[in-house]
C-alpha cells in the first residue's frame, strides 16, 4: 500500500501542477524557450525569413537603395528593429555606407563553418539572426567570391507572451491532464493486496 500511496500522492501532485498551467500563470512563454518553443515563436521565425526575403528581391530586382527604405517603413510602422550586416561582421546602413561594430553574436555567426539560423528570447523581445547565402544573382553587386556567406540579418521582435496562453497553452496542459487523471484513477483502482492473494490463491 506505501508504494501506492506514493504514486497517488505524486500523480495528484503532477496532476495538480498540470491544471494550474492551463491558466495565465508562470513559467511564461519566454521561460521556457530552452526546452520548449512554442508555434507562436515559429510564426515569428516564419515572418522573418519572409522580410529577408522580400529585402533580398527588392535589392535584386530594383536599385539597392529601395531595399534599405522597405526595411525603414517597415521598422516605423511594426515597431521591430531590423540590421544588416556583411560577411565581416560590419554594419551596413544603406549601400556603401558601413560600420565597423563589435557584436560577439554576429562574428560567430560569420566565421562559422556552416552559419545557421540563431533565435533567442531576451526580455520582452525574440531576436533572430540570419544569415544570407550567395546566389547567382547576387554577383551583379558583389564580387565574385568562394564564401558562400554574404552576411546576416538581425531581428528584434517585441512579443506578447499571452498570446501563448489564448490557444496552445491550454490545448497542451488538458491534454497532459487529461493522460495524468487516466492514471491516477488506473492507480486508485488498483489493489496490489487482491493480485498477491490471487497468486498465493493459484499455488
Amino acid at each position: 500500500m506505501i508504494i501506492k500511496r506514493v504514486l497517488i500522492i505524486m500523480l495528484a501532485l503532477l496532476w495538480v501542477i498540470s491544471f494550474i498551467q492551463i491558466f495565465s500563470v508562470p513559467p511564461y512563454i519566454g521561460d521556457i524557450f530552452e526546452i520548449y518553443k512554442s508555434g507562436y515563436f515559429k510564426e515569428l521565425e516564419r515572418n522573418m525569413y519572409i522580410i529577408t526575403d522580400s529585402f533580398l528581391h527588392i535589392k535584386t530586382m530594383t536599385k539597392p537603395e529601395y531595399a534599405w527604405i522597405y526595411l525603414d517603413d517597415l521598422q516605423k510602422r511594426s515597431g521591430i528593429s531590423i540590421a544588416v550586416y556583411d560577411a565581416q561582421g560590419n554594419l551596413i546602413k544603406a549601400p556603401g555606407m558601413s560600420e565597423i561594430v563589435n557584436n560577439t553574436e554576429i562574428m560567430n555567426v560569420c566565421n562559422d563553418i556552416k552559419p545557421q539560423a540563431q533565435f533567442t528570447v531576451s526580455g520582452r523581445l525574440y531576436q533572430g539572426i540570419i544569415p544570407v547565402y550567395r546566389k547567382s544573382e547576387c554577383n551583379f553587386c558583389h564580387q565574385p567570391s568562394q564564401k558562400p556567406l554574404l552576411g546576416v540579418i538581425t531581428y528584434a521582435i517585441p512579443f506578447d507572451g499571452y498570446i501563448y496562453y489564448t490557444s496552445e497553452r491550454i490545448i497542451l496542459f488538458t491534454i497532459i491532464t487529461f493522460a495524468i487523471s487516466i492514471m491516477l484513477f488506473v492507480v486508485i483502482r488498483w489493489n496490489p493486496y487482491k493480485d498477491i492473494k490471487e497468486l498465493f490463491d493459484k499455488k
